[in-house]
């Protein structure tokens, strides 16, 4: 029993005096003070809005181009806010560089992607939740470089390049469906601002869905154009992630969307056995499958 004792207790010492893998870093050390507060009362609470506490989404990218990544932090009822990585664990705010990224809207997601090939990374906002759709645009900071002293500058113009959706957008994905060498654009929705309403009604499988995800092709101006319906997006989605890669190795990226409520959908990507008179078209690009959660 003694034995045991002086095993157990000094087991204990090991442990205690290991060092783990993580740290956790503190806000004042790091100076990253985002917090995506949300605040319940009578009239507004998971009751009311069944998604109240899907959070807003976080990127990670290097604005300016300086070999560290800085953050992005998505807020709900909250600004977002944009941190400049100084390097050795400390960040600067910098959220005012991105004009017009305040608390106006509901932000659900980041997606960072160089739309326009030239170095730097830019960023997409979903935005859902209020019910006046000039809330819920879409945002799009694109880059203009930094300034002479490092600092990125951003501007944004979703509405220039036609991808300021004003659907309940949840989150977002840029891909290269065709194979063009311009990233396409992928919107998750969900159009759910209230309880789930459990009386039956069929499926809407024509495109007309308030909650149908949407399909925006890249023209390779500095334009997109909305094609879901063309290309086969037409089953309306309770959207919650989004997840992209090429399942059945033909070469073509394809879609994997989570949903609740509903099935999941596998999006196929059919461009492979397209004539080029169909590819310019975009005639019923997708195919999608519904996977039910039990049979993965």
């Amino acid at each position: 029993m003694k034995r045991l004792l002086i095993l157990v207790l000094a087991f204990t010492a090991f442990s205690c005096t290991r060092t783990t893998k993580f740290e956790l870093m503190k806000p004042d050390f790091t100076g990253i003070h985002f917090n995506n507060s949300i605040t319940e009362s009578d009239s507004f609470n998971v009751f009311k809005y069944e998604y109240i506490y899907n959070g807003a989404g976080v990127g990670v990218a290097d604005f300016n181009n300086d070999g560290l990544q800085d953050l992005i932090f998505a807020g709900n009822k909250v600004s977002s806010k944009v941190y400049l990585n100084l390097g050795n664990f400390k960040f600067r705010d910098i959220t005012s560089n991105f004009r017009g990224l305040d608390n106006s809207q509901w932000f659900s997601g980041v997606t960072i992607a160089d739309i326009n090939g030239d170095g730097y990374p830019d960023v997409y906002l979903t935005s859902t939740k209020e019910k006046d759709p000039q809330k819920r645009k879409n945002r799009f900071w694109v880059s203009n470089g930094k300034d002479d002293k490092g600092v990125p500058l951003y501007t944004e113009m979703a509405e220039k390049y036609g991808i300021a959706d004003t659907s309940y957008s949840v989150n977002a994905a840029f891909f290269d469906y065709d194979l063009d060498g311009n990233l396409d654009l992928y919107v998750l929705n969900n159009s759910q601002t209230s309880r789930m309403n459990t009386n039956f009604r069929a499926k809407v499988t024509d495109g007309s869905a308030p909650n149908n995800d949407h399909l925006y092709h890249n023209n390779g101006d500095g334009t997109f154009t909305e094609l879901s319906e063309k290309a086969g997006i037409v089953y309306e989605g309770f959207g919650l992630g989004i997840a992209v890669s090429d399942f059945n190795k033909d070469g073509y990226p394809d879609i994997y969307i989570s949903n609740d409520f509903i099935k999941i959908f596998l999006i196929i990507n059919k461009m492979r056995f397209k004539s080029t008179l169909e590819k310019r078209t975009c005639a019923r690009i997708f195919r999608i499958k519904k996977i039910s959660i039990s049979s993965l």
